[in-house]
């Protein structure tokens, strides 16, 4: 048995950078993901318009994290990004969704409503905005495949600038747009490490 020691301490370093790696590499494809989907809307938003990254909010119970929020005529987009590949199965009323990888199945939560806590913890700083001047959308980066209809607001990357180009009606005047741009900057947590790791472990919890 004691020969296996020199081996099992070559094999515990080796699973730690593995683990480093594998860790960095998912957060690395969740930022391609956010910048792709900002790049996007940076060269097809309507003008006037305000397009926020990244957004840190305090809630009740914790902090909430928006991957990207866009203010315009139209009202305020929220909008969650996803990288994933392949087969994608699910349902805007289901709670979970399922990725199919071959024969592998993942289940992810349903990205809608975890973008609708988003919007919830947003509602609460423009208690007098109604309902309709919120969006949830979800937009799917990646080779994605959608094998089923996950809803009008979840969509692929290629399709958000027909999206954000439609003929959207005015909900916000340029006045209005100013005032939720500038609550928006003054209630935002500047992101940090402490912040990003504050959030990670309030999700967590909140999985477990």
């Amino acid at each position: 048995m004691y020969y296996l020691l020199p081996l099992l301490g070559l094999l515990i370093p080796v699973m730690f950078f593995l683990g480093l790696f594998v860790g960095r590499h998912s957060i690395f494809l969740k930022h391609k993901g956010e910048a792709e989907v900002a790049n996007a809307i940076l060269e097809n938003c309507q003008k006037p318009s305000h397009l926020f990254n990244n957004i840190t909010l305090k809630t009740e119970n914790g902090t909430t994290q928006i991957d990207h929020i866009l203010v315009n005529h139209a009202g305020i987009f929220v909008i969650e990004t996803k990288n994933y590949s392949h087969w994608i199965f699910g349902n805007p009323k289901n709670k979970n969704w399922t990725q199919v990888n071959f024969k592998k199945k993942t289940s992810f939560l349903n990205p809608i409503k975890q973008n609708q806590g988003h919007i919830n913890a947003l509602k609460k700083l423009f208690t007098k905005l109604p309902d309709h001047h919120f969006h949830n959308l979800v937009v799917f980066t990646g080779t994605a495949e959608f094998k089923n209809d996950l809803g009008p607001w979840v969509i692929q990357l290629s399709e958000l600038p027909s999206f954000l180009n439609r003929d959207w009606p005015t909900l916000l005047d340029e006045n209005k747009i100013t005032y939720i741009v500038g609550r928006i900057e003054i209630k935002r947590l500047n992101r940090s490490t402490q912040t990003d790791e504050y959030h990670i472990n309030y999700a967590r919890s909140k999985m477990n």
